[in-house]
């Protein structure tokens, strides 16, 4: 999936503005700190997922003073097929969905057209945080790879929210069971896909790894949330049996899919105690690059890459990597910085990739490739 044009009105702190990117290749995002960037990748990142990755209310995205915001976007699909997709949303708290010209009820919709990855400041979380991001980093791929993985997550999250209800008002054993055995029976489900998901994915993040840092001697282990006090050689059904009077005096169900992790360790150390913030910047984009080239050779789809501030944190020989290996993917990019010289001057070294490079002031927007304006009228 690539965006042919977008228009943006009243999001954020742009009133009107109308980009025709590179479909394939690199889109260069300038401007100073205040001038709209992030918010012009704000807004693709809400085009494709329904929410923003900033602000947890969506209200805080209409420009001040105005009523709304909304989203336009023509997609070209892998099939070569234009698809319109547009967002509406008002102080009311209403949103309005449409694809393809017809009224959607489902943001699920919405992502499925475009599969979009951020890299930002907060990808930190990967490393620094809890098993939920990494959780989350494996959910995502597995919802574009397998077709039934979203209603099997669904219906985990649906019976372990039963099942915990029933452990709080401490119910009976016999109660409980016919619980138990649907979350066994979804529980072992999502556990298999996640971890035919991590085989799958793990050789292309070590090929990454390998061109961005110079190293493949990470290790990846993905635990499947119940193996951790009764030992590996007990399978889900037998750890939950054992588990019941703890989790009767918990309240919650504490073994399953919901505490899976993937361990990522460099000689059994993890990578956050081990590698420096540019190095962990680099394997987040090695891991989330790794997850678009699994996407394209599973299902065809191209993954469209967000990335912001892309300088930060880089030095010069890892921005031109970095700059390098995206450039190779064949997909469609966007990227933010301060100079636009911190980006194109790297991108000598690529002279076949396509370009376009975007000027962000006061919220406004012009096309630097053509020193023309693209504010809509």
């Amino acid at each position: 999936m690539t965006i042919t044009s977008l228009r943006i009105t009243n999001f954020r702190n742009v009133e009107q503005a109308k980009l025709d990117p590179c479909s394939l290749g690199l889109n260069i995002i300038c401007g100073d700190n205040g001038s709209g960037k992030t918010s012009l990748l704000e807004s693709i990142y809400y085009l494709g997922l329904g929410r923003s990755f900033r602000a947890s209310s969506k209200g805080r995205l209409i420009r001040h003073d105005r009523e709304k915001f909304s989203l336009f976007s023509h997609i070209v699909s892998d099939t070569d097929r234009q698809i319109p997709i547009g967002v509406e949303y008002d102080l009311s708290g209403a949103t309005r969905l449409r694809v393809a010209e017809t009224e959607s009820a489902s943001i699920t919709e919405l992502a499925s057209y475009l599969p979009i990855r951020l890299i930002n400041s907060q990808s930190q979380h990967l490393f620094e945080s809890g098993p939920l991001y990494r959780r989350k980093f494996l959910d995502w791929g597995l919802f574009y790879q397998f077709e039934h993985f979203l209603s099997c997550w669904r219906q985990f999250e649906r019976v372990l929210k039963q099942r915990n209800a029933v452990l709080r008002d401490r119910r009976s054993k016999n109660e409980l069971q016919p619980w138990t055995d649907e979350l066994i029976r979804y529980g072992l489900e999502l556990h298999a896909l996640r971890s035919q998901y991590v085989v799958d994915l793990i050789p292309m993040i070590a090929e990454m790894t390998e061109s961005l840092l110079g190293f493949s001697h990470l290790q990846f282990h993905y635990s499947s949330g119940w193996a951790t006090d009764f030992g590996s050689d007990q399978d889900y059904a037998s750890v939950l049996a054992s588990a019941y009077v703890d989790e009767l005096r918990a309240g919650h169900t504490l073994y399953g899919p919901h505490r899976a992790d993937l361990e990522i360790t460099i000689d059994g150390v993890p990578v956050k105690h081990f590698l420096s913030r540019g190095q962990q910047k680099l394997l987040i984009c090695a891991m989330i690059i790794a997850q678009g080239k699994l996407l394209t050779s599973h299902t065809k789809k191209r993954l469209i890459y967000l990335v912001d501030d892309l300088p930060a944190e880089l030095d010069l020989l890892s921005r031109r990597k970095l700059i390098s290996l995206l450039s190779l993917q064949e997909t469609q990019i966007f990227i933010t910085a301060i100079e636009r010289e911190a980006i194109c001057d790297l991108i000598s070294d690529n002279p076949g990739v396509s370009m376009k490079v975007f000027h962000v002031k006061h919220g406004n927007v012009f096309d630097d490739t053509n020193l023309r304006s693209v504010i809509s009228d």
